[in-house]
């Protein structure tokens, strides 16, 4: 899903074009914390592709005025500016869903049924004026 969401919307290439061999070892980089994958390097960090994703998604707006502005001699020079804007923002995104997963679980701990309530019931005390007026006429 990661793969087609960043061939498709953020590098714009139709169903005959693919991602280049480094496109894609830097995106399984991005998961590791690393600019590409190997394993030469330490990994740094630990996400998943559902976070990268997501945070490709956060970042659109930002990647896309970013690449319209800015003119590359080569489409892995324009691939590693993305991916450095996703990098600035990934953590804020994974503190984000961390968050939300935490708020969630709160929000199903409640439990609702103690929060029973019964209102009183009103009665009235005098009586009804507008019974009494219509004895008159």
């Amino acid at each position: 899903e990661l793969y087609e969401y960043v061939r498709s919307e953020i590098m714009l290439y139709d169903k005959a074009q693919s991602l280049s061999k480094n496109m894609i070892l830097r995106l399984k980089g991005l998961a590791n914390g690393k600019l590409y994958a190997n394993n030469k390097t330490v990994n740094n960090a630990q996400y998943s592709y559902g976070v990268i994703l997501i945070t490709f998604k956060y970042c659109y707006k930002k990647i896309m005025t970013a690449i319209s502005v800015k003119s590359f001699d080569t489409e892995i020079k324009k691939f590693n500016y993305i991916c450095a804007i996703v990098e600035n923002n990934i953590n804020d995104v994974y503190i984000k869903l961390k968050r939300n997963i935490k708020s969630e679980s709160k929000v199903n701990d409640i439990n609702i049924d103690s929060l029973n309530h019964q209102s009183a019931s009103y009665k009235r005390k005098t009586i009804d004026a507008a019974a009494n007026l219509e004895s008159l006429w």
